[in-house]
């Protein structure tokens, strides 16, 4: 015990997350919070191609059309209440213009396909193993976009049939992509609506296929996001107003973990001086025409290309660009 609190060890990973590596993220909103710190300090990330998924065959589904770079057809999507959807999307792909959701939907999986074959590392995130079943053809959907609750048989995965149906999807992606690392990682985020009980058998179906699969498996990894919020932190503060989703706090201490497991030191620089990049754009001068701020900002021009120096494959094209054109833009005032 420690103050209080049950700190979690987490041995640190053998498979490491470089500057310039390739990563893609794909599953529930868990995934897109952890998905999205990477994009915001520059790393080549993609998040979560299909929109936010819940269940495992919703998960496998996009990551198999990904892999087969299937493109949809219009005769895919179908239109509720004024709204073109598609049953493999989450409803953010959802629009009035049905040539508009399809342009979407097939951009995401082209760019999401070229991620995948090149990522070194895949991040899964199992939100629930509870499906939707329409009834019409059998298949599960990833969303149900507010259609009558009549449309869709409901039920929950079991553990044997997660591991069978990944265990062929894992061995499709290795040859897809043979340096490919997979990490899964279980959602903290509470589904209320199952009850307490039934949220906590949901999550245990889900803990045991992927225990079952990482000893199945070499370079498949289990990082414990769950349990970091379940029980190191086991805190009503650490929640959102809503008390189901982890607080912005909860996820910057999560974030933190797994840099601490997964990051090699060239990562850890990395992320130093780009958070200082950011904390720099946020900076808002007392006064924009003092030479201050012009030394401030030629500083920081000097900064970044230093840093492309140091790390070629950073993409911080944008940061080098939103600097200079502040600096411009004082010497013409002043010209």
């Amino acid at each position: 015990m420690n103050e209080f609190r049950t700190v979690i060890k987490l041995q640190n990973s053998d498979e490491k997350i470089s500057y310039d590596s390739v990563l893609l993220f794909v599953g529930s909103c868990f995934s897109e919070n952890i998905g999205d710190k990477f994009i915001e300090r520059r790393f080549s990330a993609a998040v979560n191609p299909f929109g936010i998924l819940y269940n495992p065959v919703s998960v496998k589904q996009s990551l198999e059309i990904l892999l087969e770079k299937r493109l949809f057809q219009k005769d895919e999507l179908f239109r509720y209440e004024g709204r073109w959807h598609s049953f493999y999307h989450h409803s953010r792909f959802s629009s009035p213009e049905r040539t508009t959701v399809l342009k979407m939907i097939n951009e995401n999986i082209e760019k999401g396909h070229d991620v995948l074959k090149k990522a070194d590392f895949l991040f899964i995130t199992f939100g629930t193993s509870w499906a939707y079943e329409n009834v019409e053809d059998g298949t599960v959907v990833a969303n149900c976009h507010k259609l009558p609750a009549s449309r869709f048989r409901r039920y929950r995965l079991r553990i044997g049939e997660i591991v069978e149906s990944y265990s062929g999807l894992i061995d499709r992606l290795r040859e897809f992509n043979p340096g490919l690392k997979i990490v899964f990682t279980v959602s903290p985020v509470r589904h209320w609506k199952d009850g307490a009980h039934g949220n906590q058998l949901s999550k245990s179906v889900l803990l045991l296929a992927v225990d079952e699969l990482v000893r199945k498996f070499d370079h498949v990894d289990y990082f414990s996001a769950y349990e970091l919020v379940i029980d190191d932190l086991r805190d009503y503060r650490f929640y959102t107003e809503d008390m189901l989703h982890p607080s912005s706090v909860a996820i910057d201490y999560i974030w933190d973990r797994l840099s601490e497991m997964y990051f090699d030191d060239n990562a850890k620089l990395f992320v130093k001086e780009i958070e200082k990049i950011i904390k720099a754009r946020e900076h808002r001068p007392f006064n924009e025409k003092g030479e201050e701020y012009r030394a401030f900002l030629s500083n920081m021009v000097k900064k970044l290309d230093v840093l492309s120096g140091r790390y070629p494959a950073a993409d911080i094209k944008e940061d080098k660009e939103y600097f200079k054109h502040k600096l411009n833009k004082i010497v013409t005032n002043l010209s």
